[in-house]
């Protein structure tokens, strides 16, 4: 029978201990992760028998099925944590060769962010293909015994994250289905006519052709580095929320060359401990990163510390995905862009912003078809062809298939991810309706949120949809943003 406080206790301390490997593997604080060393005095809690032992728990529903999700991805990392070291390792040492210098792999996504010229980008961006190509043994090995372990805990590995995850993935595959249908024609135009500013055709642009749009260097005089902190600091405290005094959130921007090239927030000790980490490429494209993870700290530090173990620790992305881009959104607004950023004219910066909008909501919708593809799969080859297909077809720009696993987290996060893209613009929805089309400069609003986010996890997005108003999880609210997002 499951000792649950012994186990909250060895789980929490676990939390704190895997947390900061991550942290400082991904800041450029140390190469890798120790991962292996951490399971042996942590294995005992991701034991199938562990898992078995839940699904006996007399617990609520909610808490259990975190305890299970969390145990089920315990179960999974140490079982590949050997490999994932590996992975760490051999990437951090990598280089890319560029103008007669090697350059460190996690490197180059910041300079193909800022290369201007089309066709040193698709040099750069091929170099980085046979680089990540080089690492893909790895991860498909580590892929492989994640689908075949699954079976020890009494399901396959997309009906196990289904269940713990609370996806309900066959109503969610539709609604992606749905939102790629009526997505299609405003996002297709929109990217064509950005394509046109730079004289290139979509049958011949690669993904790092729409990142170089989408940094907007043209934009750059507002959007300087100097001014980011401050101007982020200036829009919590609107909400009510004195970010810059909040000693429970640190702010990494130092560039380093280990840095991982894709920004997070890591949770230390929740709630007294959390870091916002980005490595700067330059632009609005900070800005859009530095709002994201402002949001999901906001999010970890505001949790009741006296919360159970499940409801303070255990991560739902699709929640903590959901406030991110609810403070993104900001830069989309006309009338926020002008107070904050001083742009006298911001239809085009609005433009490029709801263009990037579309393309990382349609993203998320292409990955939960991409997922129930990939694990249910064992020939990588096909596979990997079947990404690049799947993702150019849908997003309309070349992507590798050298990346068709490198860039899929495990557990379904893009499954949550496109949850949350569903359940933030209900929430964007509701702050508009019952207080203000402006809703971001108003202290209730931030007080409201310290509400929600105070739970933690307790709630699930269903839940908190009908708190909200809603039957549920609802496409249309993100649907009817459409065509007035690229009018």
């Amino acid at each position: 029978m499951l000792d649950l406080p012994r186990f909250e206790r060895d789980a929490e301390a676990y939390c704190r201990a895997v947390a900061y490997q991550c942290y400082a593997a991904g800041a450029g604080l140390q190469a890798v992760p120790a991962l292996v060393a951490l399971f042996q005095d942590f294995g005992h809690l991701f034991r199938d028998d562990t898992y078995g032992e839940l699904l006996d728990a007399d617990l609520p529903p909610r808490q259990k099925q975190l305890l299970q999700d969390f145990v089920a991805s315990g179960f999974f990392a140490e079982r590949t944590a050997a490999l994932t070291e590996q992975v760490a390792a051999r990437e951090a040492a990598a280089t890319v060769p560029w103008d007669d210098q090697p350059v460190p792999l996690r490197q180059v996504p910041v300079l193909l962010a800022n290369e201007p010229d089309a066709r040193r980008r698709h040099e750069l961006a091929a170099a980085h293909h046979r680089a990540v190509a080089d690492l893909n043994s790895l991860y498909q090995e580590r892929h492989r015994i994640q689908v075949e372990s699954a079976s020890k805990l009494g399901a396959d590995y997309l009906a196990l994250f289904d269940a713990t995850r609370g996806l309900q993935l066959a109503d969610l595959a539709q609604a992606a289905q749905r939102y790629l249908e009526l997505s299609a024609r405003p996002y297709f135009e929109a990217l064509d006519d950005l394509l046109t500013t730079i004289g290139m055709a979509r049958a011949d642009a690669w993904l790092c052709d729409l990142v170089w749009l989408l940094r907007g260097r043209q934009f750059d005089p507002a959007f300087r580095s100097r001014t980011l902190l401050p101007v982020l600091y200036r829009a919590a405290r609107e909400l009510g929320l004195d970010l810059e005094a909040q000693s429970a959130i640190a702010v990494d921007i130092e560039p380093r060359p280990l840095k991982s090239p894709r920004p997070f927030c890591a949770a230390l000790d929740v709630p007294h401990d959390v870091r916002m980490v980005l490595q700067p490429r330059g632009g609005r494209l900070d800005y859009l990163a530095l709002f994201h993870l402002a949001g999901q700290a906001e999010y970890f530090a505001n949790r009741d510390r006296t919360q159970p173990f499940a409801y303070r620790w255990v991560v739902d992305d699709g929640l903590l995905e959901s406030y991110g881009l609810l403070w993104t959104a900001l830069l989309r607004e006309p009338a926020w862009l002008a107070r904050y950023l001083e742009l006298e004219a911001p239809a085009d910066a609005v433009r490029i912003a709801h263009l990037e909008r579309l393309y990382v909501s349609r993203r998320a919708a292409v990955a939960v078809l991409w997922e129930l593809q990939l694990h249910r799969g064992d020939d990588y080859d096909r596979l990997a062809v079947q990404y690049a297909d799947l993702f150019t077809r849908e997003l309309g720009v070349e992507h590798a298939r050298e990346r068709f696993l490198v860039d899929t987290a495990d557990g379904l996060v893009g499954a949550q991810q496109f949850r949350a893209w569903i359940f933030e613009a209900q929430l964007r929805r509701y702050l508009q309706r019952e207080y203000d089309p402006e809703w971001y400069r108003l202290p209730r609003v931030g007080r409201f949120l310290r509400d929600l986010w105070r739970e933690g996890s307790k709630y699930s997005l269903e839940e908190l949809a009908r708190y909200l108003g809603y039957s549920g999880l609802d496409l249309r609210p993100l649907a009817e943003e459409l065509p007035a997002g690229v009018a």
